[in-house]
């Protein structure tokens, strides 16, 4: 079995969505600058149950959903570094991208941004809420990356916006963080989304003594309700 080969079988057996894409092109949209040497990734999605979503709204409920965050990022950090390994042993290179991992600095972001390597790998688009939508199971499912120098046939089509004139997600946001605009790969991230008001938000809750976390945008998505 060739490589190609065992990476797939795995991904189909380990993970809800995966995708291959050639990331060379938006290097310095998606990825830091350490990382560059690859051209190639993987995308790979563990979908969170729906149960543990639809029940966000209460105090058990929100609970459940930072436990199954937790263990749905770590299942994928342990996928993404068997790949890695598989890669390697065949003599390529490749490196395992954490999946919740935020860079220490005001830009609240990550090493890699997941949501828009999946894109590029035709699994969803990036919505209002700067989350991927997927066609199947809408904003519910976290997401992890493989970089590597190993060609992929990176040759999924690229899914357009279906948000539309939809802003469930705008409307339902606590700290107003989205501004109602679609993606747009030449604009920043600050033009759709204050990550800021988010930040804030989770502090005010951290020093009420509850989780810092709401996931509000990911339940009330139609794409993940259907």
């Amino acid at each position: 079995m060739g490589l190609l080969e065992e990476i797939t079988d795995f991904c189909e057996n380990n993970s809800t969505l995966y995708g291959f894409a050639d990331i060379s092109k938006y290097k310095e949209e998606i990825i830091s600058k350490d990382l560059y040497p690859y051209d190639y990734a993987i995308s790979l999605g563990l979908s969170i149950d729906d149960e543990i979503i639809n029940n966000l709204d209460s105090e058990k409920g929100r609970i459940a959903y930072l436990d199954a965050y937790v263990e749905t990022n770590n299942k994928l950090n342990d996928v993404s570094e068997f790949i890695v390994k598989l890669i390697k042993d065949k003599g390529y290179d490749a490196q395992a991208v954490n999946a919740s991992y935020i860079l220490p600095d005001e830009r609240l972001v990550g090493e890699v941004s997941h949501k828009f390597v999946a894109n590029l790998a035709g699994l969803g688009w990036i919505g209002k809420s700067c989350l991927l939508i997927t066609p199947d199971y809408g904003p519910r499912v976290r997401w992890v990356t493989v970089l590597t120098n190993f060609i992929l046939p990176a040759n999924k089509e690229r899914l357009k916006s279906h948000c539309n004139s939809c802003r469930l997600c705008v409307d339902i946001c606590p700290p107003k963080a989205f501004k109602n605009i679609e993606f747009n790969e030449n604009e920043p991230r600050e033009s759709r989304y204050n990550a800021n008001l988010c930040k804030e938000y989770f502090d005010k809750l951290e020093s009420e003594g509850k989780p810092r976390l709401c996931g509000l945008c990911v339940k009330i998505c139609p794409w993940g309700l259907k």
